[in-house]
């Protein structure tokens, strides 16, 4: 079975927490995209750095809030891939998707073309207006 994970952006990690029963506004919507190993690995696509340095930062898939159930939480995503996503036009998104995939058994341009570009629009907005962006995790 595969996490539903949602991405949203917020203001602020006590905002962020408010989606947690709910879900989020606006979410960019994806499947087996994991907030640490996945935006980790397409983080060191965006910028050159290890997947080892990304994962060694802090708030990096930090837990905000968990459900009574403990199916259900937020957490964080890095600010570095925020901005790094943030300024990414349509080539950067086929240049990383030829770079990344979600896993290994699609090709990149099926899934990760689409959640790239939103994703780079979601960041957008987010640095446009100082929010940080956040996953909603079901499993």
């Amino acid at each position: 079975m595969s996490a539903i994970t949602d991405y949203f952006t917020a203001p602020s990690d006590a905002v962020a927490a408010t989606a947690l029963d709910d879900g989020p506004i606006d979410p960019v919507q994806a499947k087996r995209v994991d907030p640490v190993v996945s935006l980790s690995r397409l983080e060191s696509v965006l910028t050159g750095r290890t997947y080892d340095e990304i994962t060694a930062e802090p708030r990096r898939g930090s837990l905000v809030a968990v459900n009574d159930d403990g199916d259900t939480y937020i957490l964080t995503v890095a600010d570095d891939l925020r901005d790094a996503l943030a300024g990414l036009d349509a080539e950067g998104v086929m240049a990383a998707a030829r770079a990344w995939t979600i896993d290994e058994t699609i090709e990149p341009s099926e899934e990760s073309v689409p959640f790239l570009t939103a994703l780079a629009d979601l960041a957008t907005g987010a640095v446009r207006r100082g929010d940080s962006i956040y996953c909603h995790m079901v499993i």
